[in-house]
């Protein structure tokens, strides 16, 4: 009898530790989507998937033009036509690039809740709170820092007044006749004098000594590298070569470049770099977005300016996610238990067209225009499964065993 007794002790015993035992070994992981109105009742993690956002950048170039003095001579002294007359600005677009980066989707945050041993809460994150994987090995932690620099330079234009008008003083003698009174015995009688004053040399009269200059110049030039100094015109002396040659080579035509634009003007470039961003919505087929207006004399300016070229972005899907042509019965629908959720990004043509022509065009991967799903709640407490994700698409790498 006491035998039976103890027995019977000893089993409730071992069936008391085994129920204790599975108590604790047991797990469990809930997922649910931060919305309005959830209650939380206990500590929990949270992650976000992520959403495209373009980073566009136009590069555009600024055109001065300035006139030079003596333009109205530069077809009469030089035979330079359509030479500018008046300042001038104007502006075309360079180059345009398009980038992407990802950023937390404020649409799409997820609360993970675990009981017992929380297998299902070894979540790895971006330093944003992007997903990055489930039971990864983990790192040592790496420090993260942000660098940021902004370049500030100021805007000079290299336009000189063109002081260098001429290579003689800037005046000339003009001749003025006065006249002298003498007395005579009868009357008086007036003497002229030829005097001379110093006057301002008019402007085609500079433009003329410009031009000569500028012939001379020139012809200088080529009689130096047509070796007629050597023969014909040398006094004895060494005449340069080598590099010494190129200087001077290269001295005379910055000397006639600086003549050449006392005619012909002018003209400098300046080029800037413009960024936008947008993000899209992620819904319909197509997607369109004003980014700017554009005309070739303001440059850059807002959507809504009119009398300027609207530039326009244009999202569009080519193909349809097969998945969305799966359809859940209903009673396999309502069993499902909600797990992790994660996103298959889909590929969206990118085109950019300023007046209805097409400046850029290329294929991204958008995530927010991809399928959410989930993975079963069940592989959120397997130790030994381990899943990785591509953080900037918030789609799923590798699932892999341990």
């Amino acid at each position: 009898m006491k035998n039976l007794r103890f027995s019977l002790i000893l089993i409730a015993i071992l069936a008391a530790t085994g129920c204790a035992l599975q108590t604790e070994m047991s797990s469990k992981t809930r997922v649910r989507k931060v919305e309005p109105g959830l209650k939380a009742s206990d500590y929990a993690m949270y992650y976000s998937l992520p959403r495209t956002v373009f980073d566009i950048e136009v590069v555009v170039d600024k055109k001065i033009t300035k006139p030079g003095p003596f333009a109205a001579y530069a077809e009469r002294f030089l035979g330079l036509t359509s030479v500018p007359t008046r300042e001038s600005v104007e502006y075309s677009i360079v180059e345009i690039r398009v980038n992407t980066h990802p950023e937390k989707d404020p649409g799409q945050m997820y609360r993970i809740e675990t009981e017992g041993k929380p297998f299902g809460a070894r979540v790895s994150l971006t330093a944003d709170g992007l997903i990055r994987g489930i039971n990864l090995p983990v790192n040592p932690e790496v420090a993260v820092s942000q660098e940021a620099m902004q370049r500030l330079t100021e805007r000079e234009f290299d336009f000189p007044q063109y002081p260098d008008l001429t290579l003689r003083k800037n005046t000339e003698p003009i001749p003025d006749t006065i006249y002298r009174l003498v007395r005579t015995d009868t009357s008086f009688v007036k003497i002229p004098l030829i005097r001379k004053v110093e006057d301002q040399k008019s402007l085609l009269l500079q433009a003329q000594e410009a031009a000569t200059n500028l012939m001379n110049l020139r012809e200088g030039r080529f009689k130096l590298l047509n070796g007629d100094y050597a023969y014909k015109e040398n006094d004895g002396s060494r005449l340069p070569e080598s590099a010494s040659l190129g200087v001077i080579v290269r001295e005379l035509a910055v000397m006639e470049d600086g003549y050449v634009s006392l005619f012909a003007g002018r003209t400098q470039t300046e080029r800037e770099t413009m960024k936008f961003t947008y993000t899209p919505n992620g819904q319909g087929i197509t997607e369109t977005n004003t980014l700017f207006s554009f005309s070739h004399g303001n440059g850059i300016e807002a959507p809504e300016t009119s009398g300027a070229d609207p530039v326009i972005l244009l999202l569009s899907r080519e193909d349809t996610n097969p998945m969305d042509q799966i359809l859940w019965a209903e009673d396999s629908k309502s069993s499902k238990i909600p797990g992790l959720a994660f996103r298959m990004p889909e590929k969206i043509r990118v085109e950019i067209k300023r007046a209805g022509e097409l400046a850029f065009a290329r294929e991204f991967l958008v995530a927010q225009y991809g399928r959410i799903d989930f993975i079963p709640a069940s592989l959120l407490t397997d130790e030994s499964t381990s899943i990785e994700f591509y953080p900037a698409y918030g789609s799923i790498k590798n699932i892999f065993r341990r």
